[in-house]
């Protein structure tokens, strides 16, 4: 494989999701609050849930609880404990 396409293969990628009225209130809402798009948002979302998914739960809080820092970039990990 090329170096080319391994770097292309690297890119963020776009999608399209159907929300209801509802969610994508939430989301703005949070959004605003925080300080970043809705698309930046949605994306932190997305990445820390499936990192939940595949961390144990212990692991989960400490992130939550700030044991290794990463609450610094992700603020929001303290406001919602797993």
């Amino acid at each position: 494989m090329s170096d080319r396409l391994r770097v292309m293969q690297r890119q963020p990628r776009r999608i399209s999701i159907t929300l209801s009225h509802h969610v994508h209130e939430a989301l703005l809402n949070r959004s605003e609050e925080e300080g970043r798009s809705v698309s930046n948002l949605c994306a932190f979302l997305l990445e820390e849930a499936l990192l939940g998914i595949a961390q144990p739960r212990n692991e989960r809080q400490a992130l939550a609880a700030g044991l290794d820092g990463h609450n610094r970039r992700h603020p929001t990990l303290r406001q919602h404990p797993m």
